[in-house]
């Protein structure tokens, strides 16, 4: 047992000589359990031999024991700086516990060492119960998706914008971040409405239901952060030119109605048709085209009903333009409903993202 006038530095010393195992995790016991102490008084003078022994100590020692010593400080908000520094950048087992959860190491610490270690460090620091900027920023710039998978689960994860881009840009073709990313919180509005565009049918169902909670002021903020990006055009297919001179003429004679529309679906004339989509709906072309995409008749019907083109019009459009031909009636009274089923206000938000493109176009062109 440990006598009443034992103090640390003889026990460290005992520590160090000793060379039995078992003894030595005896006496690691005591040793802590002095520092955690309450009634052991520590100047700032002693904090630090006592960090400067121990660490020198604890790495001398097998992995077992630096674990046991990682476990024990992992939480302590006095812990010693240099020992929770070490035991971070030690082995996985044992810097793990350090990692998730000491308080000692702050953002540059934790940046370290995400530059120095590998995807299971990196993977344990982004279990910290929270997280800034910054260190999710250094996460993203080097980690793999199972790693990038974890970090976007935690919703004490802050990101920036440029983070957050990259991680939506990532998920278009790894489909194991959507989920994780549609839920996150810090998931800007506008990015989330850009990915309803690839993401899997309840999924977007999910960016549905959070654009119906978002309160007003927040939308707002999000619309006028989101005016900041540029979106790029895509490519354009061959008949683009001809089609926009023909949208261009019919808009000037006053005949871009919803009946040639459906007169362009019926014909097959694509290009004309998307054209002439967008511009009903105040949409630019590569969104209009992609929201015709398969499988994204929800789309269509969202930005049907923010625009107040008529449910019939909706499902007249979806027939004509799905590729099987499928025109029966029970299909097309399924439309109707689905047409019913979303909100007009939810469809107005929605939209006013989707059509952020094109007023960002015409902004810069006028620049």
């Amino acid at each position: 047992m440990m006598s009443a006038h034992s103090n640390p530095f003889e026990r460290l010393t005992e520590l160090a000589r000793e060379k039995s195992s078992a003894r030595r995790r005896e006496l690691l016991r005591e040793v802590t359990d002095m520092f955690f102490d309450s009634n052991t008084g520590h100047s700032e003078a002693t904090d630090k031999d006592f960090d400067e022994i121990l660490s020198t100590i604890t790495r001398e020692m097998d992995a077992g024991i630096r674990k046991e010593i990682a476990l024990r400080f992992a939480h302590a908000d006095n812990a010693p700086a240099g020992l929770i520094h070490q035991l971070a950048d030690d082995e996985i087992d044992v810097s793990a516990p350090v990692l998730r959860h000491s308080p000692v190491l702050d953002d540059e610490a934790l940046k370290r060492i995400i530059g120095n270690r590998g995807q299971e460090h990196m993977r344990a620091i982004g279990a910290r119960k929270s997280l800034s900027e910054s260190v999710t920023g250094a996460i993203v710039a080097r980690a793999d998706t199972p790693t990038l998978v974890a970090l976007t689960q935690n919703q004490g994860a802050r990101f920036s914008r440029q983070s957050m881009e990259t991680l939506v840009s990532k998920s278009e073709t790894e489909k194991a971040l959507q989920a994780p990313l549609v839920n996150h919180k810090a998931l800007p509005p506008d990015l989330m409405n850009e990915m309803y565009f690839f993401v899997e049918e309840q999924l977007r169902q999910r960016i549905i239901e959070r654009n119906a909670a978002i309160p007003r002021e927040e939308l707002d903020r999000a619309f006028a952060e989101a005016r900041k990006t540029i979106c790029g055009k895509g490519d354009r297919p061959d008949d683009f030119e001809e089609a926009s001179h023909f949208i261009k003429a019919r808009k000037l004679r006053k005949q871009l109605t919803p009946v040639l529309l459906a007169e362009l679906a019926r014909n097959n004339k694509l290009t004309h048709f998307y054209l002439a989509f967008a511009e009903l709906t105040g949409l630019d072309f590569e969104t209009a085209r992609r929201i015709w995409e398969p499988g994204k008749t929800e789309a269509v019907a969202i930005v049907c009903k923010a625009s107040g083109l008529p449910r019939d019009l909706f499902a007249t459009l979806v027939v004509l333009m799905n590729k099987d031909g499928t025109n029966d009636i029970s299909a097309i009274k399924a439309l109707g409903r689905m047409y019913d089923e979303i909100s007009k206000s939810t469809a107005d938000r929605i939209l006013r993202f989707w059509k952020l493109r094109k007023s960002t176009q015409e902004s810069t062109a006028a620049a």
